[in-house]
């Protein structure tokens, strides 16, 4: 009688379907209410202030922040943001720390105007950026495309050198459009279809084969959360 050796496909070690891989986790946090986001002007201004209801916001984001476990709290450096990330970090007991490079579409000499007045004040102007909102810069601005590349340097840096880390990030919705268009490796020109509230929070998990969006403008204290 011959004996064959067989081996039995129960006993094999398994591969995993998919290898595991370290994840970082970037939690995006858009600064608070400010009198020029009510307004609906274009504004870069590093020196625009929260209001009571953006301070009120700023708070909410922080007792969320909370429950989240993030061990790294970081900011842009203009000051709605940097008041909200110092009110969200006394709420989680860490300091947040500044990081360049991540502040608002600059925004050249549009800066404090509704598009609706520069439309009605220099049409023709304001027709040739329309045309291509992406990649046309408003006058000594910068391009949605430029916003996009800066944003992904920057977020690629960070991840690099906090791997495996879960990171709040207070910043600016110019910012996070970026950030969501890039991770789902969207075409640019869906930027200004991404709607981000003022106080609200986004999740992105980045791997080194892909990024998943889980969730994007939730707001803090609303709906239980």
């Amino acid at each position: 009688m011959n004996h064959q050796t067989t081996t039995n496909s129960s006993t094999k070690s398994k591969e995993p379907l998919h290898p595991e891989e370290v994840v970082t986790t970037v939690l995006l946090l858009r600064h608070g209410h400010t009198q020029a986001t009510e307004q609906g002007k274009l504004y870069t201004d590093p020196t625009a202030e929260l209001t009571e209801a953006g301070k009120l916001q700023a708070e909410a984001l922080g007792r969320w922040l909370k429950k989240q476990s993030a061990e790294l709290l970081l900011s842009s450096s203009s000051r709605r943001v940097l008041t909200t990330a110092e009110i969200v970090g006394e709420c989680i007991g860490m300091p947040p720390v500044v990081v360049a490079g991540l502040d608002e579409w600059d925004v050249g000499e549009w800066e404090g105007r509704a598009y609706i007045d520069i439309k009605a004040e220099e049409p023709e102007l304001y027709k040739a950026w329309i045309n291509d909102p992406i990649l046309n810069k408003p006058p000594g601005g910068e391009s949605i495309a430029d916003v996009s590349v800066r944003t992904k340097t920057k977020i690629d840096n960070i991840i690099a050198s906090n791997s495996g880390k879960k990171i709040a990030l207070v910043t600016h919705a110019g910012i996070i459009r970026s950030a969501i268009v890039g991770a789902l490796e969207m075409k640019i020109n869906n930027f200004w279809r991404v709607v981000i509230p003022v106080g609200s929070a986004t999740r992105i998990d980045y791997s080194a084969s892909f990024a998943a969006l889980q969730y994007m403008s939730l707001k803090p204290g609303d709906q239980g959360y």
